[in-house]
């Protein structure tokens, strides 16, 4: 294969990626503040009971 094959040209990957901002979507902050939160609850109603009498 010769190198201009590997490679499209800015044309071509403009077609493809439309990026227009760097901005975090609101549905991927929430999915994260669902996350962290869950994992606060899990750890104060199982993990941190289970460790006192464990240890």
């Amino acid at each position: 294969m010769s190198a201009q094959t590997d490679q499209a040209s800015a044309a071509d990957d403009r077609r493809y990626h439309s990026y227009t901002t760097h901005r975090i979507p609101w549905y991927v902050r929430l999915m994260w503040v669902v996350f962290w939160v869950a994992l606060v609850w899990y750890l104060v109603k199982f993990a941190i009971p289970a460790a006192k009498t464990y240890f």
